[in-house]
Parts: C-alpha cells; structure tokens; sequence
C-alpha cells in the first residue's frame, strides 16, 4: 500500500535521519532528506485519485519500500560497524548508487504524477460546464425487494411507521445506520411501501444518492420523480420548482445510500417544513452522517442478526411456500450460519440453493464451499462490500486492512491492535499533546462510525472501545486488498508446503502464519519482511532471525521460543519495534540494545525475577528512549542507577509488574511520563513486612494503578505506606488486607473515576463511608470481598454510574440511599451472593421505578443465567489486562 509507505518512509527518515542519531555521510543524508520532499505531494496525489492509477501506486509503494530499506541498513552498518572499518565504506559506496536509482526513479514518478494533475485539472473545467444540465433520474427508482426480507427487523419497520405517521407535525428526519448488506435498505424500502404510508402521503420520493454524487443530480432525481406536479416557471431555478412542489405537500422524501454530511447540506433548504407531518428518512453506512440532520433524533442502527433470525429469513427465501424438509433442516441451519448474521449473504446464498437440487448431496456441497464458491452473487456481496473501503480515506486504509492479519473471530483488543499500528509505521507522529495511542483510538472511532468494525466490548465506564472485531465477509476483504496491494501476506488460514511458503514471502513487508507454516519460518531467507506475526501456540526456532535484519516487528506471543544460541540475533534486530514471546529462560542484558524497541512483552512460566537497569560496576546505561510499555509475567525491578544516568526513559506509559521495592524515588523519576503501572508487593507479604510505595507521589501523571500482594492466608489487616498520586484516575487493589479506614485516603482522591477492590482488598466485616468520599467516582467494582455491611449514603459517591458487585458472598444487602444517586446507571450483583443482597437491590430498583426513575437497570446474574445476559455483564464490568 503506498500511501501507508510513504508514511513510513517519512517516519524513518524522521527518526533517523533529521535527529541526528547516526553519523551517516553529509552527501548521503541530503540525499535521502530529499526525498521527504515528494511524500506530502504524492500523497496528496493518492488522496485526489485513491483507485485510479493503480500501478503509478505500485510504483510509489515499490520506491519508498527501497529508499527505506536503504535508510535502515545505513543505520545498521554504522551501528555494528567500528569507524576505521574498510567494509562500512565500501557498503556506503553501494547504498550510494542505490540511493541514485531510487531518486531517478522518485523523478520519473513526480513527472508523471504532474502530468495526471495538470490534465485532470482541464478536465474538471469542463465537467462543471457539463453538471449544468438535467442528469438522468434512474436514482429515483426505489429498488424492488420483497416483504419476507424483513425478518429480524419487524419491530424497527413498525416503530418507524408510527413515527412517520405519528406526532410531532414538524419536519422530521429518521436515519437508519448499519453496515453494507446488512438491510437498511430493505427496511427503509418496506416502510416506504405499505399501504399505510402510500395513503398517508401525498408525495413519495425515493433517491438514491450514492459516493459520486452532485446536487445537480440530486435535484433532477427528484423533479422527475415529481414531474406530475412539476409547473415551474421557464427560468426557475431546480431548486425552487423542487421547493414549490413539496410547499403545503405532505410529503415522504428517502434519501438511500448517503456517504457524507455534504449530500444533506445541498439539498437540505429545499424541504420546506410546513407543520403537516412531513418526513425525510435516509440511510447511510456511517453513523456521524446519521446524526448530521438532527442530533436529537433517534437513530435506527441495524445489527446483525441472530441464528435465529438468520435461519428465519433463509427459510423464507429458499422455501417461500413450503416448510423446509426435515432431512435439510441441520445442513440449511449450516449453512444460514455460515452467512454470520448478513442479511446480504443470507438472501444471496439461499439465491444460489434454489438452482440447486433440494437434496441433502447437492446441499452439503454448497455448505462445504461456500466460502471458496466464485459466483457472480459472491462477487455482489464483494463489490457491495468494496464500496466501504473505496470510500475510506488514504491513512485510514492500512488500518482498516491491516485488522484482517489477526484470525478469524478473534476478539481484537484494542491495545495492542494501537501498539502494532504503531510499531508498523502506519502513524504519522503526533502533534501537539497527542499521543501515538490518542491517534490510533480516534481512528478506530472512525471505522466504527463508518460500520467496517463491530465494537464487542468497551471499558467498564463506557467511554473507550476495549476489544474490537471483524465480520467475516469484512475480514475477507480485508485480506484480499491486503493481498492486492501488499500490504501483508497472509498464511494463517490454509497451509502450503515449504518450497510454496519461500517463494511466496519474496518481496513482502509482512508476513502472518499459523501453527500448520510456522515450521517453514526457519526457511525464511528475505530481506524485504519487516514483521512477522505467529499467531498460533507452537514450539518455534530462532534461526530465521539472521536473514530478517531490518525486522522491525515480532509478535510470537501465542508460541513458545524454543533454547538455542541463535536467540542472540534478537538483540542484534537494531529496529526492532515490537517484540512480544513466550520464552521460559533467561533474558540477556543485550536486549537494552534494542534502542528503538517500543513494546515489550515476554510471557513466562515461572516467575522468575527479570533484570532491567544499569549497574555501577559495569559501566552500562539503560538507554531506551523509544520504549513505550514494558509487560513481563513475572516481576521486574530495577538495579539502581548511577547518579550521572540521564533520564533515558521519558517515553515509558505502561509498565506491569515492578517489584516494590524497585519504587524508589530515582527510578520512578526516570520514567516522567508513565501512565499506567502494576506493581507486585508479593515479597514483602511473604516477610511479614508491608510495602512502602510513598515514592509514587512523584509519578505526575499516572492516570492506572493496580497494586497486587499475592494471595496468602491471612486475615489480619496489613499496614501499608501508599502515597496515591493526586491524577489517579483508576485503581485496582488486590489481596492487600488493608483496614477498610485506609478507603478514606482512597476516596480523597480528587480525580478518581474507577476503583476496583479485589479479593483480600480489604480486611473487615464493615466499610462505612464518609462525606465528601470519592467526589468524582463513576465505577465501583467489589469482587471476592469478605465484606458483610456496607455503611454509605448517596451524597458518598455523588457521581457514581456503575456499581459492580462480584461474588461478595457475605454482603448482607446494600443501603435504599444508594438508589438516590442521580447518575446512576446500573447496579450489577454476579456470582454466588446472599438472597438479601438480591432483594436489597431489587427494592432499590422498585422504589425507583414508583418514583419515575425508569433508566436505571438492575442485572442479578448467577450460574443460571442466559449467556446473552452475560456476554451484557462482561461487556460493561471488569476491563481486566491488556
């Protein structure tokens, strides 16, 4: 993908080149600073003509991958390379010529890319001489579609009826919002025709509006659908004969297949409100396009369906007049289950079954292919799918694409789906206070909006997307432009044989495999791949590591790292960005080498102590300026540093988890920007002593803290020495036995908005709040606590949303004062608790139901319960780990 090559290209060029890290040669250097100088113009070239010229693209992707790679293997040389050695003059020579043809070529692109420019520039004159004229009103046809298709969506079609028929007499814009193939128009087109609505209306309008669109064409669209009452004066504007038509007209106008807020504004003044019960319903992919006409307005977002309604619908689309036989029941609800929930794919599979014979073979064939099946229906639903991507902007593509490298139906957290975006070089660096992982959120925001990606769960206040995944059909498209436009290759689903798997990664940046090709990565002799993603457990080898030099990305979390001498390449992998593996054995100090490492996350199967830092004695600095987050299942501390050390890691967010006794104030002073950190006091638990964590208060802007002791047998009450940083925003305690009067140095906090009290917590049978507590809390999380009374009032906790409580067997109920709490939202009771804790809350909820208050929701969930009431719980409980 070239545009996301470019971006990267302008990054490394950044990183290495402007900030003076590297003594490349003056010559050299001014040679690829000028390079920079065509990103931004080809980009902008991309952006105006984003499918159009597909091999000038291929040419800018090809070009900027080289004068990359170039640029990193420079660096690598003046790394490992001693300044008398003859070698390193002799690779600057050949990077030399190279850079040459890479800016011969750059030229050559420049000049063509002036020439498309200046031509199309001609053209557009033209074309708005020719917008001028009536365009043809084929738009104006209301697609055909049948009233069985409706199932799943009954209730939307009769609430939206009464809306278009009900109160209020003004003017009113009803938006329905969903994904492609997913049935807006199906339901929009069933409203718009029953009798009902035909009757209720003197004018209907059906105009399709589509990406390419023009008010010229628009307006026509509708004049021609309304030609009957069209008596405009020669010399009227389309504008105003559409305006005189719909004045005094009770009219239904359906704008289908809107792609942007602009549509609306060109065409918004000429519907006039006239107080009579007009409406305007439109549909759209894209939900800040839904909203545009009228915020206030409820929003019809369509969901995919269940299994349910899925084998409803394909019932009444492969057997309208029939019952489907017994012997194809199990292989229809098969294969109506492998549509995952798309009405589109539903319709247009069960088109394909009814020119097929209606026996179980014929069936079963289908149910076995039908992912693989080239079919002109299966290239409908591509080609109905594309239009979500053509329409995507340039930066956000590679996003977008790069979510079909995970597997399918995984759960994608949305942490690390940032990271990786990031180590990848997908980002432009931030501006301003922005952050990498700021960015990334506000993009995935984006492909939510537009419907390319379904939220499944978000963080425990509601606010930020947690976890995240793709459709399947979405995935498949995904990976097949992927594919189109190297962006990655991807082995995961299907196995090839070795010889097959070396000629295929040739040339890639990226490469993704399963446990059925990770044994060919030993093979891997490429000096293109940059990343490289095993994301199946599996035993895997280091050996490929030598050919793969400029890596700047390995994520072998799900596999095991096997021993060998060939793990010292790791440390060698200069630009190496993101690493992320399961090894049991022991890290080498050779991995502070890594000095543009951003992530690191090693798994291990026994906690051992891991050793990060720099000792007097041997005259080491830890120098990692890029390291971002820092995850180790185990336990970190640190040797403590030289006084002359420098501050070396100023852009560390997250690191999980420190020893205790590593807090002190010079280490936690390196690390100025750490955001989150979990910090294990387990040591001191198994000495009797507690821990002294009054040095966090020189953490300015940690917004996370978790603080975990271990579980251990004890029920006397611990001491510990805690000075909580005043940004505190969240805060999870875990198997500390704290006294439950510590909470009053907790709720002191002015900027707490989540606390979460596990386990052993706290020690005691009663808590009993105080005024003034917890003045900003939204989230209350107990869980596993042996707590018996709760003592508060609703002034406590004057802006708590959510109360979560998990397990806590011995709470004997909670106080009716609770229920009086204006903001609250939902109180939730889980796991196996005392029948007067459920009554307690279930009063509260009756008391409030008689007082008018009807939006807060009460969830009593125990082993009993359905799994579509747990998957609500775990989608608004507990965030968990990253």
């Amino acid at each position: 993908m070239a545009y996301a090559a470019l971006v990267s290209l302008a990054n490394t060029i950044d990183r290495n080149l402007n900030h003076n890290l590297f003594s490349i040669p003056l010559e050299q250097k001014q040679q690829i600073i000028s390079l920079c100088e065509y990103v931004t113009p080809f980009q902008a070239f991309l952006e105006k003509f984003p499918d159009k010229f597909t091999s000038l693209e291929g040419r800018m992707r090809e070009v900027a991958h080289q004068a990359e790679d170039i640029i990193e293997y420079l660096v690598l040389e003046k790394v490992f390379s001693s300044p008398d050695d003859e070698s390193g003059c002799r690779a600057s020579g050949k990077y030399e010529l190279q850079l040459e043809q890479v800016t011969e070529e750059i030229d050559l692109i420049a000049g063509e890319v002036k020439e498309i420019e200046d031509s199309s520039s001609s053209k557009d004159v033209q074309q708005r001489g020719a917008d001028s004229s009536p365009l043809s009103s084929s738009s104006s046809d209301a697609p055909a579609i049948h009233k069985e298709s409706m199932v799943g969506f009954e209730e939307y079609a009769i609430e939206i009826k009464e809306r278009l028929c009900g109160e209020p007499s003004n003017l009113q814009v009803i938006p329905i919002c969903g994904m492609g193939g997913i049935g807006k128009t199906t339901l929009a087109k069933n409203v718009y025709d029953d009798p009902l609505i035909v009757e209720n209306f003197v004018i209907r309008v059906w105009v399709t509006i589509s990406q390419d669109y023009s008010a010229q064409r628009i307006l026509s669209s509708l004049l021609e659908s309304m030609k009957e009452f069209n008596t405009g004066r020669l010399g009227q504007t389309d504008e105003e004969k559409v305006h005189k038509i719909l004045m005094g007209r009770r009219y239904l106008v359906v704008m289908d297949d809107i792609w942007n807020s602009e549509a609306w504004d060109v065409v918004r003044m000429v519907f006039p409100n006239d107080g009579n019960g007009s409406r305007i319903m439109l549909t759209t992919r894209l939900s800040d396009v839904a909203s545009y006409p009228d915020p206030w307005s409820k929003l019809y977002e369509m969901h995919l369906m269940d299994a349910d309604q899925s084998w409803d619908l394909f019932k009444q689309k492969v057997f309208p007049d029939e019952d489907c036989p017994s012997e194809l029941e199990s292989i229809g609800k098969e294969i109506s289950k492998s549509c995952k929930g798309l009405p589109l794919a539903i319709v247009v599979i069960a088109g394909l079954l009814s020119t097929v014979s209606k026996n179980p073979a014929s069936w079963q064939e289908i149910a076995e292919n039908v992912k693989s099946t080239e079919t002109a229906e299966q290239e409908q639903i591509e080609e109905i799918l594309s239009l979500s991507y053509t329409h995507l902007p340039q930066y956000l593509r590679p996003y977008f694409l790069y979510m079909g490298s995970f597997p399918e139906d995984e759960e994608i957290h949305v942490v690390k789906l940032i990271r990786l975006w990031t180590a990848e070089g997908f980002m432009k660096p931030p501006i301003d206070s922005e952050s990498f992982e700021k960015v990334g959120e506000e993009c995935l925001e984006e492909l939510v909006k537009r419907n390319l990606v379904l939220v499944t769960k978000r963080k425990c206040d509601g606010s930020r997307i947690k976890s995240c995944s793709l459709h399947d059909l979405m995935r498949d498209l995904c990976i097949r432009k992927a594919h189109e436009t190297k962006l990655f290759l991807n082995l995961m689903d299907k196995h090839v044989e070795k010889e097959s798997f070396i000629e295929s990664i040739q040339n890639q940046r990226r490469v993704n495999v399963d446990s059925s090709n990770v044994m060919h990565l030993s093979s891997i002799n490429s000096s293109s791949i940059h990343s490289i993603k095993c994301l199946h457990r599996n035993l895997i080898k280091l050996e490929f590591l030598e050919s793969v030099r400029l890596l700047r990305l390995l994520d072998a979390e799900p596999a095991d790292v096997e021993y060998s001498p060939s793990m010292a390449r790791l440390y060698e992998l200069f630009h190496l960005r993101y690493l992320a593996i399961r090894y049991c054995h022991g890290i080498s100090r050779a991995l502070l080498n890594l000095q543009n490492l951003q992530t690191l996350i090693i798994h291990r199967e026994k906690r051992d102590k891991f050793f990060i830092g720099v000792t007097c004695n041997l005259g080491l600095q830890w120098f990692m300026p890029q390291l971002r987050h820092v995850y180790f299942y185990g336990t970190i501390y640190f040797y403590d540093p030289p006084e002359e050390t420098a501050c070396s890691l100023e852009s560390l967010q997250t690191l999980s988890y420190v020893e205790h006794q590593s807090c002190t104030e010079r280490n936690l002073k390196m690390m100025p920007n750490l955001k989150k950190l979990k910090i294990d006091c387990s040591t001191g638990v198994r000495r009797g002593d507690a821990a002294c964590l009054n040095d966090l208060i020189h953490l300015h802007r940690l917004e996370n803290l978790e603080v975990y002791a271990g579980c251990w047998v004890d029920s006397r009450p611990k001491s510990y020495i805690i000075t909580f940083p005043r940004m505190l925003k969240r805060l999870s305690l875990r198997d500390l036995n704290l006294a439950w009067n510590d909470m009053f140095i907790v709720g002191s906090l002015p900027n707490l908005q989540v606390l979460k009290l596990k386990s052993c917590a706290c020690i005691g049978s009663t808590w009993e709040t105080m005024e003034g507590a917890f003045p900003v809390l939204e989230v209350l999380l107990m869980e596993s606590l042996r707590l018996e009374n709760w003592i508060t009032e609703s002034s406590h906790f004057p802006y708590l949303k959510r109360l979560l409580l998990h397990s806590c067997w011995n709470l004997n109920g909670i106080p009716n004062d609770i229920g009086e709490i204006p903001t609250l939202e939902l109180i939730e009771v889980k796991g196996d608790v005392r029948k007067s804790l459920v009554k307690s809350v279930e009063e509260i909820q009756k008391e409030q139901e008689e007082l008018g208050n009807n939006t807060l929701q009460v969830l009593c969930i125990n082993a009993k319960t359905s799994k579509q009431q747990r998957f609500h719980s775990d989608e608004i409980s507990d965030d968990g780990q990253d």
